[in-house]
């Protein structure tokens, strides 16, 4: 134990109690994590100590490094030795650059598992320039990146000692992103922290009640922890559990927990500190454990024992531990305490067998625990939109970082008809299915997928992985979240076997298209969504071409045109599927039938085609039982025709496209708003030309009635369907507001006496208090967008975001 520094008598005893806690979980480390990870966990406050060429994480000479009051020690010698790198115990001059190393979070709690993360919390001193800021954190990601080469995942935070104290510092810190919460989350993340922080090295964190003294690490007070910064955090905690909801589970629960106390304040952290004060150190004080004690509590107060089931488990897998493999893990310091948990909580063998075994589950298992948790973090969000919309947001909290959480969760949790919602896979390895049908409920109207099931008989009590609309629906979304392989057998129940074997070749045909995955940045979630890629998928259903009896070669030869087939002019197009992924990382599914589908199809996709950029890929699939490359080839062209058609057209101008389609001419009208079409002359008119015809230079006609005919175009070129949209324009003393609503409904309003910061501030409260009355509208907050003048034109630009972050990942 390190020497304790002077001070009155009840503070010496407080930082000798909090050091034995300290001591505590640094043992607990130890029995938790493998032998080489421990190591390394060792050598994190050495490798910020020491700047040495010889190093790992070595930036330059003048890279800041020291820590206050570090010690060398035999231990970390052997480290040294134990991973193979250079045992320096110099002592530098230079004043320190640390005041302290501090883990965080699940490390040496019931937490733990193989597969957790290390957090690190770097404070450094006050003095530092941004600079030496910058060369840190050049450092600090060489240091990650070396870790990983060990299968060991952590991860350095640089805190500012000020910055929960003091607002104005707060601009230090880093921006919103895949690993950091910016500003949606503050005192929280403090509270956090002080439960669960082991001291690596530097000054004592005064985190407990009254804590006084000098040599102590003073950090912020959580006596008045706001309410306003309840929504933020439960949105970021959202966010974190797309990849790991069983985590974000707990940790929005423990907020909810904190909301229904509010404003009491009784903080986990004041729970583990009264375990210090009785001379407990047993398994009970555990920060981890305390958090799922708290919200069990809450939960059986409230007598709603379904939600607790699914914490349970969470809280369980969280923890690692295969109790029913006892010979394995019976010598974990934490198998006598999640035993006797399992035993209270009456579980069955075979649910710790099953629990145990989540590396294996199929996508059966899955799809219920994915939709337990979803339905979970649903319902504590909402509860915690309840308790935000009586509160004001917090003054020092981004609404830009904020717009960005949402608008992320939006396409997560959507359950909007034509959506394909992604699969989460948890734990589990492989999730590929050697069998799956598709059958078609006539009562529901909805095509059904399931797994192990091969007649109807089988159905009785089996429950679908995935409902659509139609048969194109399910198979891409089992193809995009990984359930099809080249090996998997498809049955389609109710009919026959030609119509598996057209679904076992859009599967195959989806596998080549659909298994990419796109990086979403800041820049696309803070303006209007575009294609990523189109799938278009011809004739899967209704298909003309089985009743056509010409001879394919013959079409080829003749130049034949698939829309106008033949002298009986016969549209070869029955149906058409689009599957799309926007830049919002979201998969969408919609299908057009009848004799104007393809034409549909196109008006649905010209403005997502029109903002659409170089790496946007367009496809096209053909399902037909002949004239399958025709087809293709055709839709191919006239895709391509119409991407480059609408990114041609100019603000004053009309493109147009002549298409032959059956016995009829239709013209297809592209202006900078979309595309429409109409029958054109006469059909005795037609044209011989079998391919589209371009006609260009036409006046600009109305599409219909233009809402947005007065507006600035460069706003035209920013309307999505989907979202609320406010464009603002700052004058002297006035603020300009163009609102377009999620129906693309156009109001303008000029308001005395605004900024677009109050403007801003204004709706996304206005938001907060509605939307917990609005499933539909839980995540989907406005857009705001600066209208600027530069260069004498008129620009859009994202409002609170900056140009360095914007190409950041998200």
């Amino acid at each position: 134990m390190h020497d304790l520094p002077d001070s009155n008598t009840d503070n010496t005893s407080a930082i000798y109690r909090a050091e034995k806690l300290n001591s505590l979980r640094l043992q607990r480390v130890k029995l938790t994590l493998p032998e080489q990870q421990y190591q390394l966990f060792l050598l994190i406050p050495y490798l910020l100590q020491i700047n040495a060429i010889q190093l790992p994480g070595f930036i330059d000479a003048v890279t800041p490094s020291g820590i206050c009051d570090f010690n060398f020690s035999s231990v970390l010698e052997q480290a040294c030795q134990a991973v193979g790198v250079p045992y320096i115990s110099t002592v530098s001059e230079q004043p320190y650059a640390f005041e302290g190393i501090y883990a965080m979070g699940s490390s040496s709690s019931f937490g733990q598992n193989l597969n957790s993360d290390v957090d690190i919390w770097l404070v450094h001193h006050i003095t530092l320039s941004q600079a030496d800021i910058d060369r840190l954190r050049a450092k600090v990601s060489h240091l990650t990146a070396w870790f990983v080469q060990f299968d060991f995942e952590v991860n350095f935070y640089l805190i500012h000692p000020n910055q929960f104290r003091e607002c104005s510092l707060y601009e230090n810190c880093q921006p919103l992103g895949e690993e950091h919460s910016g500003s949606v989350q503050h005192w929280l993340l403090l509270e956090e922290f002080y439960r669960t922080h082991i001291r690596l090295a530097g000054k004592y964190v005064a985190w407990w009640p009254e804590a006084t003294g000098d040599a102590l690490l003073f950090l912020g007070d959580l006596k008045n922890l706001p309410a306003s910064e309840y929504f933020g955090a439960s949105l970021w905690q959202l966010y974190k559990g797309l990849n790991k909801p069983h985590k974000a589970l707990l940790k929005v629960l423990l907020l909810e927990v904190y909301a229904s106390e509010y404003p009491q304040n009784h903080m986990a952290t004041e729970e583990v500190w009264q375990y210090c004060l009785n001379d407990n150190f047993s398994d009970d004080n555990d920060a981890y454990l305390i958090l799922y004690q708290r919200i069990e509590h809450y939960l059986l107060s409230r007598r709603e024992v379904k939600r607790l089931e699914i914490v349970r488990r969470c809280f369980y897998l969280k923890c690692g531990i295969a109790l029913s493999e006892p010979q394995q893990t019976q010598h974990d310091w934490r198998y006598q305490k999640l035993t006797d948990l399992t035993v209270d909580w009456c579980w069955p063998s075979s649910l710790l067998v099953t629990l145990d075994n989540a590396t294996n589950w199929h996508s059966g298992q899955l799809q219920w625990f994915n939709q337990q948790l979803n339905e979970l973090l649903l319902a504590s969000y909402k509860n915690l939109l309840q308790f935000a919309s009586k509160h004001e947001l917090s003054d020092r909290m981004r609404v830009e970082e904020l717009c960005l959480l949402a608008r992320k969760l939006h396409g997560f949790f959507s359950d909007a008809p034509h959506t394909l919602p992604p699969l989460n896979p948890l734990w589990s390895q492989n999730v590929s299915e050697p069998e799956l049908a598709v059958w078609f409920s006539k009562k529901k109207s909805q095509y059904q997928l399931f797994r192990g099931v091969s007649n109807a008989d089988k159905l009785i009590g089996q429950q679908a992985l995935f409902v659509g609309k139609t048969d194109v629906d399910v198979v891409a979304w089992a193809v995009m979240n990984g359930l099809v392989t080249d090996r998997t057998y498809w049955y389609s129940i109710g009919r026959n076997k030609a119509y598996a074997t057209k679904l076992a070749r859009l599967a195959k045909g989806l596998m080549q298209n659909v298994n990419h995955t796109i990086e979403v940045t800041k820049s696309h979630l803070c303006q209007p969504w575009f294609y990523q890629h189109i799938i278009v998928i011809a004739n899967m259903d209704n298909d003309v071409t089985e009743q056509w009896h010409g001879q394919e070669i013959m079409v080829d030869y003749m130049n034949g045109d698939i829309l106008s087939l033949g002298r009986d002019k016969k549209n070869m197009l029955s149906s058409i599927d689009i599957i799309s992924l926007n830049s919002w990382g979201e998969w969408h599914s919609h299908r057009f039938e009848g004799e104007v589908a393809v034409l549909e199809a196109l008006s649905f996709l010209v403005l997502g085609l029109k903002r659409a950029n170089a790496q946007s890929q367009l496809s096209v699939l053909s399902c037909s039982t002949k004239l399958v490359k025709q087809i293709q080839d055709q839709l191919m062209q006239l895709l391509k025709l119409c991407h480059q058609t609408i990114q041609n057209v100019s603000d004053s101008q009309t493109l147009l496209i002549e298409l032959n389609m059956g016995s009829q001419k239709y013209g297809l009208h592209f202006n900078s708003l979309g595309m429409v079409y109409n029958v054109l002359a006469s059909s005795r008119n037609m044209f011989h030309y079998n391919r589209p015809r371009l006609v260009t230079h036409l006046p600009r006609p109305e599409l219909n009635n233009e809402p947005f005919s007065t507006v600035p175009v460069i706003i035209q070129r920013y309307i999505a369907h989907g979202a609320k949209q406010f464009f603002l324009r700052q004058l002297s003393d006035k603020l300009e507001v163009i609102l377009v609503d999620e129906t693309n409904i156009l109001t303008h309003s000029v308001h005395d006496n605004m900024t677009i910061s109050q403007l801003v501030s204004q709706q996304s409260l206005s938001f907060v208090k509605d939307s917990h009355c609005d499933q539909q509208a839980f995540f989907n907050m406005p857009q705001f967008f600066r209208l600027v003048r530069k260069e004498g034109s008129l620009k859009v630009e994202p409002f609170g975001v900056t140009e360095d972050e914007m190409g950041s990942a998200f």
